[in-house]
């Protein structure tokens, strides 16, 4: 049961750098950023059941799961912010684009 127990705090410790690191390359983006806090957060919580229970088997179950909600809270908010780059770089892209074609001189 120990190993087991070894493995949810290694889980909760890779979601918190994964947080930060999340946090340090896109903190720009504010829905980037909303998923590294929660992510940060959700992995500090997952370390409290297993702190704080007494009974392993429901400690281990309960930090499973909010490792799961945390891993998906991050997927969620990084696709988001992926989607909106993408979006704002169409955007611009065809802003540019329209620019272009309103300075060229016509024939």
């Amino acid at each position: 049961m120990d190993e087991l127990v070894w493995g949810a705090v290694i889980s909760s410790v890779a979601l918190v750098a994964a947080g930060v690191l999340v946090w340090w390359l896109w903190g720009g983006c504010g829905r980037a950023l909303t998923g590294a806090i929660g992510t940060v957060v959700g992995g500090i919580l997952s370390l409290v059941p297993l702190l704080v229970m007494p009974d392993q088997d429901a400690a281990l179950r309960t930090s499973f799961v909010i490792t799961i909600v945390t891993v998906v809270w991050l997927l969620g908010w990084v696709l988001a912010s992926g989607i909106r780059a993408q979006r704002l770089a169409r955007e611009a892209e065809a802003e540019a684009l329209g620019t272009v074609r309103s300075t060229a001189p016509r024939a």
